[in-house]
């Protein structure tokens, strides 16, 4: 009995120390696995301030869909009717109340292509609108160099501002500070901030931001200060029309591009003529010219807005351009252009 009772206590132990190798492998297995898994975790969507990246497979800006075309190659959507000539009359009313000195629209229909311009080809100098090249130009290359976006820059010195500004940004960049090349390029688009725009520029290689502008087929030297007026409305629509529908960018960059856009925090121009619940991702830009006249030197200010507007069946481009001498004149010149528009285009859809 002896015997077998030491026997009994002899498995005891090797089962004991059996079941003790196992988890021991089990939990060294799950250590090794979880190093690994950390090793090999793919980069995550970016964290910049307000860029909630959108899920895989998820896309909110960008047209995701080709549009469904007849036999005759039209597409078999409902063209909008045509009401250039209500924009038309609201611009004339404009002028001729003194609201502003010139007016320029852009008006296209991202569902059909269909679109009309006033005076569309006049040029404007465009200022602020030069930062949304300047971050396609910096998407395109993540697109090949993604640690590019998480690239940090030292903030110095703040550029020295020679116009007054009426739209200023809500945060400004605090020198000394490093930021992410993906937080800068958001402040630049979001807050207009013209620090972010001057320190992403001064690292940006050179010619990418030449070759944007030569392969869309813009002309436009982005390297000359220019004082007059040098760029278009429907030049410029270029931009958001490959962002829209991920011609140039890939669609996770041109949805990011997009998102960036919607963020902006100037709600006074278009955003206020559409209704709350629209989406709109738009840039800005204002312009102080200081003009001589009979009675002395003048200020005579640009203030011009650029945008895709998400009308829930048919989304669509808006651009406008005013010069004049009231600020707040102007912001309600594009307000109310971009009302108009926005209501025709609802009641017809």
């Amino acid at each position: 009995m002896a015997d077998i009772s030491e026997d009994n206590k002899k498995i005891r132990v090797s089962r004991s120390l059996f079941l003790t190798l196992i988890s021991g492998a089990f939990a060294l297995g799950i250590f090794i696995g979880a190093g690994t898994l950390g090793l090999f975790t793919p980069m995550q969507p970016d964290k910049g301030e307000g860029a909630a990246a959108a899920r895989e497979g998820e896309f909110k800006f960008i047209r995701t869909a080709p549009i469904v075309k007849g036999p005759d190659g039209r597409a078999l959507h409902k063209e909008l009717k045509p009401f250039r000539y209500k924009v038309t009359a609201l611009v004339d009313e404009k002028l001729k109340k003194g609201e502003a000195t010139t007016i320029s629209v852009y008006f296209r229909d991202l569902v059909n292509g269909n679109r009309f311009g006033i005076k569309e080809n006049d040029k404007f100098s465009p200022k602020s609108l030069l930062k949304l090249p300047l971050m396609i130009a910096y998407f395109k290359w993540a697109e090949t160099n993604p640690l590019v976006l998480r690239k940090t820059l030292t903030f110095t010195v703040a550029d020295p501002q020679t116009e007054p500004r009426h739209i200023k940004p809500v945060t400004e960049l605090q020198p000394g500070k490093h930021y992410a090349v993906n937080d800068l390029i958001y402040r630049m688009i979001a807050y207009d901030d013209t620090d972010a725009y001057s320190l992403l520029y001064a690292n940006l290689p050179a010619g990418r931001l030449d070759k944007i502008f030569k392969d869309l087929n813009v002309e436009y030297d982005p390297h000359k200060e220019k004082e007059e007026d040098s760029l278009s409305l429907s030049a410029f629509a270029a931009f958001y029309r490959i962002l829209f529908n991920a011609s140039y960018l890939s669609e996770e960059m041109s949805e990011k591009a997009l998102r960036y856009l919607s963020k902006s925090m100037f709600r006074d121009g278009m955003a206020s003529g559409v209704p709350p619940n629209i989406e709109i991702a738009c840039k800005h830009g204002e312009r102080t010219l200081h003009v001589a006249t009979d009675d002395g030197d003048d200020d005579l200010y640009q203030l011009h807005e650029f945008g895709i507007i998400y009308h829930p069946s048919r989304p669509f481009l808006v651009g406008v351009m005013v010069r004049g001498n009231d600020f707040d004149t102007m912001m309600k010149v594009v307000r109310d252009i971009t009302r108009l528009i926005y209501e025709e285009v609802d009641q017809q859809s």
